[in-house]
């Protein structure tokens, strides 16, 4: 984010009474003019942290609160450095209210909120971002074309293209598909995903460690993350998005960690919370019906971000990529992005384990959506149930299996008769 302009801005030497109605450009400008020592991304996460409000934010930078060993504090960021120091507190970002979008532009405003999600800029060297945002450029261009599928009762059309990857297709005896149980054609790493696979899986298991330094919750897989499969994703100028959704758990498994690698344009990848669903609920059909209690957070992904998702993100939080006004070009790729879903499939949910439903095609696992438990050693819940009500040349209804799914406290599936 560049530095505001004070060039027709007045020079603040004290913070205005009321500044609900400013702009955040205008609040920065505000700060920075009594706090010009202040770097602009401090200014931005401690207003953040204030809800907004020069008065608090300003009062915070002028009177930082002492530790007890005296230690000078310079910013937000030193505080969230120091996540074990109990004499340091960490402030937090606010829930956004019902219609409301907050938008996080540095890792540690993106720490300091709720959504179990974890940034990190400037991840991989500049040579090997560009290597990797040419070669996909190349390869998205023989993507498929967008597929249809069928949401509240109508056919819609993806409006990006997307790639599957595997690490190794050759190790793979059966066939993966897609959330419409559509076969998917696998392609390999390309050589340069290939040299960024080992620093996205340091950086994910050194993420887990930080997140869980003592027991595991419920579901998290007690092996090392180790990403065999990636979907990558198209997006061509700043119209084309991609709805609230939560990404497909068939493979993953309870509590899944997911890492998304952005190259090319900057877009905005929103995160709100979920109403808790009702066991057996159709996810697409019944959709419509939720109640949206909280707003929004706005992420907003430079080129060579990395964004890990954190267990019990698909289940108690959608994400989508918001449709933008413009995009600043990227010198490389134009008005083009692309994501990189680095995913960990299990061996125990292969595609030739799991089981299918009466209209003889491959179920979808799905979560039963509820908030973080209490106490992070009670199980999730799951489901299996049949995928035909969203293909497009389906009936919208299908079989209407429905079984629950049953998962040990390491997220390993538990066959029976019932799911076999």
């Amino acid at each position: 984010m560049s530095t505001p302009s004070l060039s027709k801005k007045r020079r603040y030497t004290s913070p205005p009474d009321d500044d609900a109605e400013d702009s955040t450009d205008t609040k920065l400008a505000i700060l920075l003019s009594l706090h010009p020592t202040t770097p602009i991304e401090s200014l931005l996460e401690i207003l953040l942290a204030s809800n907004g409000s020069v008065s608090a934010a300003s009062s915070s930078l002028s009177h930082p609160r002492p530790s007890k060993q005296a230690r000078q504090q310079s910013s937000l960021s030193t505080f969230l450095r120091h996540p074990a120091d109990a004499s340091v507190t960490t402030p937090k970002i606010r829930t956004p209210r019902k219609g409301e979008t907050l938008h996080l532009y540095t890792p540690d405003s993106v720490a300091s909120a709720a959504c179990p999600t974890e940034l990190l800029q400037s991840f991989l060297p500049a040579s090997l971002a560009t290597s990797l945002l040419q070669e996909l450029l190349k390869e998205s261009e023989s993507f498929p074309p967008p597929t249809s599928f069928r949401l509240f009762e109508r056919e819609v059309t993806s409006p990006h293209t997307c790639g599957f990857f595997l690490r190794d297709p050759s190790s793979e005896e059966g066939q993966y598909h897609s959330y419409q149980s559509r076969p998917l054609e696998a392609r390999a790493f390309t050589p340069s995903m290939v040299a960024a696979t080992e620093m996205v899986e340091d950086a994910v298991r050194a993420a887990i460690a930080r997140r869980y330094p003592g027991k595991r919750p419920w579901g998290l897989s007690r092996e090392k993350w180790q990403t065999n499969a990636a979907l990558v994703n198209r997006y061509e100028g700043a119209k084309q998005a991609v709805g609230w959704h939560t990404d497909e758990v068939t493979y993953l498994g309870p509590m899944s960690v997911i890492a998304g690698l952005s190259l090319g344009v900057e877009r905005e990848f929103r995160v709100r919370r979920v109403a808790p669903s009702e066991p057996g609920r159709v996810e697409g059909k019944d959709e419509g019906k939720e109640e949206e209690k909280e707003g929004a957070y706005a992420i907003h992904l430079p080129h060579n971000s990395l964004l890990i998702m954190h267990a019990g993100m698909q289940e108690g939080w959608k994400h989508c990529v918001h449709p933008a006004s413009k995009v600043d070009l990227n010198t490389v790729s134009g008005d083009v992005r692309i994501n990189i879903t680095y995913r960990c499939y299990r061996p125990s949910l292969k595609p030739e384990k799991t089981p299918k439903c009466k209209c003889s095609l491959p179920t979808t696992l799905r979560a039963v959506f509820a908030p973080d438990p209490e106490d992070p050693e009670c199980p999730r819940r799951y489901f299996w149930n049949c995928a035909k009500p969203y293909r497009a040349d389906g009936d919208g209804i299908g079989c209407g299996i429905f079984r629950w799914a049953e998962f040990d406290y390491d997220g390993e599936p538990v066959w029976s008769t019932s799911t076999a």
